[in-house]
């Protein structure tokens, strides 16, 4: 109890101070165009600089490591991670965006954290062979954009560059305040998660843009068709249920992949086969191994995918009717995934079958009917503070690699089904605008 209490007193409280007086001083201070205009006239808070200014900030940091001032190189090295988050801000309330900025920015990032990763695998905290194949697939990309049109970080890229800190985050501590059995168990699964999350960063720069949606939705199809032997093999359902959270994580961004860049003629049908899959069949699948009785499970599981293909056909349907070629706002219905999501927590939580019985029908219902419904990523994402939204996917994706290791899933389980509910609950709070389409 002594170390944790450490370890607020002596890291968590200054970090927190820290990003709470960047957060301040960013907000207080470009709120007007006057403010605007005088940052804009210092060529030393231009985005660039800033980004320029973190190049040497990994190799001091690693030589305050080895001097033996650990507590120091972790506030310095957070301290200047933050300012990654300033200059995107500044960046954007600015309008300082260039084309050099999307290369220097991730460039800046990769000095910060490359000399941590190399010296911590040199001290055998981390396996040197995953942070070898996570520093190539890295350089790979960083190289790939002197020929790629595509210059900025993609979402795995940024998804990455956050995990890597929350990796080195969570060395750091054990390194300083010594075994920390809470935290030590989460350290392979995430250098694995980033390990993977820097070869689909590469591997989405080079490949064509317009073959991004289709790839985000063949992704979700494995996952589905992965869930589906899951079930079949007698696994457990939870590995099966990752797999469609996993499919529900690809298929929040299909749809703006294609609209941003493009797609496949069949590219939207493709996707409905693999929203088909993991939110139908795969969820399906889950919910007829959870009841006791055979019969009963199938019949649930009967009632659930054949609502859930109702709702996709239904939707393709209606948008071509309508001429709509992009996404929509509103859904008329609940959508497959949040309804994979409740019927998948619950089946696998709740060993009651009335009450299972209960909320996957009612579920059913909700995704056939027309209850208004806010699209997800489009809708609500945007209107939840960015630093919210790091904090709490920072925090589940920690608790998610903890159970991975300990084959416990209870409290990301728990989160899950309790953002679901009150997904499932958001029209009694909600109100659709008059302008947005329905389907």
């Amino acid at each position: 109890m002594e170390v944790y209490t450490s370890i607020l007193v002596e890291i968590a409280i200054p970090v927190f101070l820290m990003l709470g007086v960047e957060r301040f001083a960013v907000i207080r201070f470009l709120r007007t165009p006057r403010q605007i205009a005088w940052v804009r006239d210092h060529f030393w808070l231009h985005p660039n600089s800033i980004s320029r200014a973190r190049y040497p900030m990994g190799f001091i940091s690693v030589a305050l490591l080895y001097m033996g001032f650990p507590r120091l190189c972790f506030l310095f090295f957070t301290f200047w991670m933050i300012t990654d988050i300033t200059d995107g801000d500044i960046a954007r309330k600015c309008d300082l965006h260039t084309e050099a900025g999307e290369s220097i920015d991730p460039f800046s990032d990769k000095l910060m954290y490359f000399p941590m990763l190399a010296y911590m695998a040199w001290l055998g905290w981390l396996s040197p062979v995953l942070v070898g194949l996570f520093l190539t697939f890295d350089v790979i990309g960083q190289v790939s954009r002197h020929f790629s049109k595509v210059k900025a970080a993609n979402l795995f890229g940024k998804a990455k560059t956050f995990l890597v800190v929350v990796l080195l985050i969570v060395v750091g501590l054990v390194l300083i305040y010594g075994p920390l059995p809470f935290l030590g168990r989460t350290i392979n699964p995430l250098l694995w998660i980033c390990t993977c999350l820097a070869f689909c960063s590469t591997a989405f720069k080079i490949i064509p843009n317009y073959w991004y949606a289709n790839i985000l939705s063949l992704l979700n199809l494995v996952c589905g068709l992965a869930g589906c032997w899951v079930i079949l093999s007698g696994h457990p359902p939870v590995y099966a249920l990752g797999l469609v959270f996993l499919g529900q994580f690809l298929d929040l961004f299909d749809g703006r992949a294609a609209e941003r860049w493009g797609s496949t003629p069949k590219g939207e049908l493709f996707d409905d086969i693999a929203d088909g899959t993991s939110f139908g069949l795969t969820a399906g699948l889950i919910v007829t191994t959870s009841f006791t009785q055979l019969w009963v499970g199938l019949a649930m599981g009967g009632l659930y995918l054949g609502a859930t293909v109702y709702r996709l056909i239904r939707f393709v349907v209606e948008k071509r009717k309508q001429g709509i070629l992009g996404g929509v706002a509103t859904f008329s219905g609940m959508p497959s995934p949040a309804g994979a999501l409740v019927v998948g927590t619950t089946c696998v939580l709740i060993s009651n079958d009335i009450a299972g019985g209960v909320i996957v029908a009612t579920t059913a219902l909700l995704m056939i009917s027309r209850v208004p419904y806010a699209h997800f990523g489009r809708t609500i994402l945007p209107k939840i503070p960015k630093v919210v939204r790091v904090l709490v996917l920072g925090a589940f994706l920690f608790l998610l690699a903890l159970g991975v290791h300990r084959d416990q899933y209870l409290a990301p389980l728990l989160i899950a089904f309790i953002a679901a509910v009150t997904y499932g609950l958001s029209p009694l709070f909600w109100a659709k605008t008059k302008s947005s389409p329905s389907l």
